[in-house]
């Protein structure tokens, strides 16, 4: 009877892990599938968006349309089966990281047709927040060419205004009458993306913050980023005093106070001017003094740009681009309509990755590039590993960041020829610092601003009736900033930056990428015979022991850990860190540091005496929202 027992229990074993074995082998053939389906899906979407154009009629367009409806179906439905295993039966931890990223590449589509309908819908809204020409011009267009009156887009014709004018007023009823007039359909349709996020987050039964960075840890993410801030705190409190003390010499003590926060309408012109002739900086370091860069590119055309970004990368050792890219993945622009305002834009969600750039041709527009290769050379690095390791914590921003602050290095541009007959005297290179420390170190607070905001709505810590006055205080604390007059509990005040490509979390990623493109391009320079140089003028074009540092992290995807991935280049400290941004602009640092002592100004801020209401707010928003969504 024992025995018999016995060799029942054995054949119950052998039967259970029999069982196991075959759950196993299961679950790899669904996601090894679904990997090949996830890319097939995703290419087929990229086509058939990159080969839409404005010529095409409607029953062309709508066929177009319900392709991606089709796509999406199959990507949800990707998700589901990937749901229904059950990871405590499982032991494969390769494996069961992989079933919980498929659960995820639903995404928004979940939603259903309420994505196509809704979640589309209040996307292409926010972005016509900034396109739309519904703003009556200044004083009835009395300053504009030829007193035209026409109404007016803040992108690009409020934003021109704001890059010339030094008209106080001006700046201040542009910035308010814009938020007035979009104050209800910029809050409706913001807060249906948040509803959606939290909707779709339930559906795929992830965390919300989870399915909002892209990211597994958010919460060691946000820490990492509230660390930097506080490193940074000293140096951007030295350049707020320096621009306070311009701006309170211009326009006096009524508009600016002194020891008070900046204004938030002279703050956007200062970001906005700084590589004008008439900054804050013009006293002290003539735009005149400086090389107009826009020459450097004026007898190229706009695919020469594309080249010459190209040769940047295969100087490292990077693979040309195959002719089948060039040929089938570059979408030229519409030669009949050319853009001024174009934004290149990029498909890199697979390895078969499509990049349109504009007619334009300028220096920017030629950094730009650079920066885009990066994906587009990621993508090529990563196109052995399955979908759910493709995605690589968006280290392709911090790595295009890098390859720009090298390929814009006075080095880099006489060397490649680009700065014919141009002398960079020490005066000049802290000219052209200095322009960049405005951009880059007063803009990364509104980043961080941009993204905390975003976080504790997603999670309810603050809701629609309390948020404006939560953005406020957020700018006050971190950015030292103020709005120009006080603000009523109807107001929702972000700015149209705020809005572009929300749907990415755009502002994180400008976050990640400003700071960690400076930590790897130190990194990168360091670690070659590139030492020194300045770390601001180091160039590492054409050094193979940087592309394959490069190709070494860019091979990982997201194999490993997020440090794991940044430690293949950050060997010594894989975390966000303000240092090497620091040590970038340290010329300027110190020169701010002297000026400061010199004209005895305050450092730091007084608390805000405008007002940012949220009493009463509740009952108009939700009155607000129903209206619209009627």
């Amino acid at each position: 009877m024992a025995l018999a027992l016995l060799l029942l229990l054995m054949a119950g074993l052998g039967l259970s892990s029999s069982s196991a074995v075959n759950y196993e082998l299961q679950a790899r053939t669904f996601i090894n599938e679904s990997s090949t389906r996830y890319y097939k899906f995703y290419n087929d979407m990229a086509a058939e968006t990159y080969t839409a154009n404005d010529e095409e009629d409607f029953d062309a367009l709508f066929t177009k349309l319900t392709n991606v409806k089709r796509i999406a179906d199959e990507l949800v439905r990707i998700s589901r089966e990937a749901s229904e295993f059950d990871l405590s039966k499982l032991s494969d931890l390769r494996t069961k990281h992989a079933l919980q990223e498929l659960r995820s590449v639903g995404d928004l589509f979940v939603l259903g047709d309420d994505y196509f309908s809704l979640v589309q819908m209040n996307l292409a809204a926010l972005q016509t927040l900034s396109t739309d020409k519904d703003i009556e011009p200044y004083m009835g267009g009395a300053k504009m060419p030829n007193d035209d009156d026409s109404p007016l887009a803040y992108f690009p014709d409020i934003q021109k205004i704001v890059q010339r004018s030094s008209d106080a007023d001006e700046l201040k009823y542009y910035w308010e009458t814009w938020r007035e007039k979009n104050q209800i359909w910029s809050s409706v349709n913001f807060y249906t993306i948040v509803q959606s996020y939290q909707r779709a987050a339930k559906i795929l039964e992830v965390p919300v913050h989870r399915l909002w960075y892209r990211f597994d840890d958010s919460q060691d993410l946000l820490r990492q980023m509230e660390r930097v801030m506080e490193e940074l705190k000293p140096a951007y409190k030295q350049l707020h005093a320096f621009v306070r003390h311009e701006l309170h010499k211009k326009y006096g003590q009524e508009v600016v106070d002194a020891n008070g926060p900046i204004p938030d309408h002279l703050f956007q012109q200062v970001l906005e001017q700084a590589w004008s002739e008439g900054s804050i900086l013009e006293q002290y370091f003539p735009r005149r003094e400086l090389p107009q860069y826009d020459d450097f590119v004026k007898d190229r055309t706009a695919k020469a740009l594309i080249n010459e970004s190209e040769n940047f990368y295969t100087s490292l050792g990077f693979r040309p681009l195959s002719q089948e890219f060039h040929k089938s993945q570059l979408k030229e622009p519409n030669q009949h309509r050319p853009d001024d305002d174009c934004r290149p834009s990029i498909f890199d969600l697979t390895p078969r990755v499509y990049l349109m750039y504009c007619e334009k041709v300028s220096f920017r527009k030629l950094m730009q590039y650079h920066s885009h290769m990066a994906r587009v050379y990621y993508a090529q690095q990563k196109q052995q590993l399955p979908s759910y390791y493709f995605k690589a914590y968006n280290l392709e921003y911090p790595v295009g960041e890098a390859v720009v602050l090298s390929a814009s290095s006075p080095t880099h541009l006489v060397g490649r020829g680009l700065a014919k007959n141009v002398q960079f005297t020490q005066k000049t290179l802290m000219n052209r610092l200095f322009r960049m420390g405005i951009h880059t170190i007063l803009n990364i607070p509104l980043y961080y601003v941009h993204t905390k905001v975003m976080h504790d709505l997603l999670n309810d810590s603050v809701d629609m009736d309390t948020v404006n006055k939560h953005y406020w205080r957020l700018m006050e604390q971190h950015a030292g900033i103020e709005p120009p007059s006080d603000r009523d509990e109807d107001a929702i005040d972000f700015p149209y930056k705020f809005y572009v490509n929300i749907d990415q979390n755009y502002q994180t990623q400008k976050f990640i990428s400003e700071i960690l493109g400076y930590q790897f391009y130190k990194a990168l320079c360091n670690s070659t015979s590139l030492q020194g140089q300045p770390l601001h003028n180091c160039d590492f074009y054409g050094n193979l022991a940087v592309g394959n540092k490069l190709k070494s992290m860019m091979n990982l995807g997201s194999t490993k850990p997020w440090k794991d991935v940044i430690g293949k280049i950050l060997t010594t400290n894989p975390n966000l860190n303000s240092q090497a941004l620091l040590e970038y602009y340290d010329p300027i640092l110190s020169w701010l540091n002297a000026h400061n002592k010199e004209t005895n100004v305050k450092i730091g801020w007084s608390a805000t005496k405008k007002i940012a209401e949220s009493e009463f707010r509740s009952s108009n928003f939700k009155s607000n929202f129903d209206m619209a969504r009627t």
